[in-house]
């Protein structure tokens, strides 16, 4: 086990901004002489989740880029690092209008992977989320040229945006249901949504999972509910070749507090991320 300073960093490399980051709007990512990573978004009305109300999800590809840059920072020269879990509380409401920024740098090092710590503040200078990620070391790094331009719709909402269609809450027939289950967020194959191993990407994978537990337990007049908190598990990639569908099953709900647990299923019916999802009334 060592710490971040106890070795020499690989030379900083930051990777050309993915389809992700340009739907959101993220960027560009800096890395100061200290190795802190910094990259900006602006908000705006698209910015909701499926309740109209604004969506924690949308932090997810900001956290994801800043944090995974600086889980960069401790890697090997030859080697890469990719995101095993990411780690989200929030502190304060998610402006609808308004910018954010995110600092991040890395807390531990060892033989096997990296965990980096940020925190997302908005324009004035409030702490709006808190979070970490550890990032698991592979060979690499991959193939870094720049992705090809995608279009930017104009969206009324982030499940518009990212392309996404919300399914009822099955039934209990299907071999794959349960009379458990919440509503499911299909999300298409798109380059929009890939990073640079055309696998889709870690913040977006976050935000679909926050997404789609908002729409198992939306705010309503009686329970007023927003995200409190995320924890996501990545298991396998999902390739942008077919959908991947999150798969919602409330584990409870009661009158100031939720849990819904969210499962990512790629095309190829494997299970790509599971995460837990907190509701609390606001």
């Amino acid at each position: 086990m060592r710490n971040p300073g106890s070795a020499p960093r690989a030379p900083v490399v930051v990777p050309p901004p993915s389809g992700p980051d340009r739907l959101l709007g993220v960027g560009p990512i800096t890395v100061d002489d200290a190795g802190v990573c910094r990259a900006s978004m602006s908000c705006g009305p698209w910015a909701a989740g499926p309740d109209g109300r604004p969506s924690a999800g949308v932090l997810g590809v900001l956290l994801d880029a800043v944090l995974g840059q600086a889980t960069l920072v401790g890697r090997a020269p030859d080697g890469w690092a990719v995101t095993t879990e990411l780690a989200v509380d929030l502190a304060g409401p998610v402006p609808l209008e308004g910018g954010l920024e995110c600092a991040a740098s890395v807390v531990h090092v060892d033989g096997e992977g990296v965990l980096a710590r940020g925190q997302v503040l908005d324009d004035a200078g409030r702490v709006v989320a808190v979070a970490t990620e550890w990032g698991k070391f592979v060979d690499g790094p991959p193939d870094l040229a720049p992705p090809a331009p995608v279009p930017v719709p104009r969206a009324r909402d982030l499940v518009e945006l990212l392309g996404g269609v919300l399914v009822p809450a099955a039934d209990g027939s299907a071999p794959t249901a349960s009379a458990q289950d919440g509503p499911s967020l299909r999300l298409p194959g798109s380059p929009a949504l890939s990073n640079e191993l055309a696998t889709v990407h870690g913040g977006i994978l976050a935000t679909a999972s926050e997404l789609a537990a908002v729409a198992a337990l939306p705010a309503t007049a009686g329970r007023p509910f927003v995200t409190g908190s995320l924890r996501i598990a990545y298991l396998r990639p999902s390739p942008i070749a077919g959908d991947t569908l999150f798969r919602t099953r409330p584990v409870h709900a009661g009158r100031s507090f939720g849990v819904v647990q969210v499962e990512a299923w790629s095309g190829s019916g494997r299970l790509a991320t599971t995460a837990t999802v907190t509701r609390r009334v606001s």
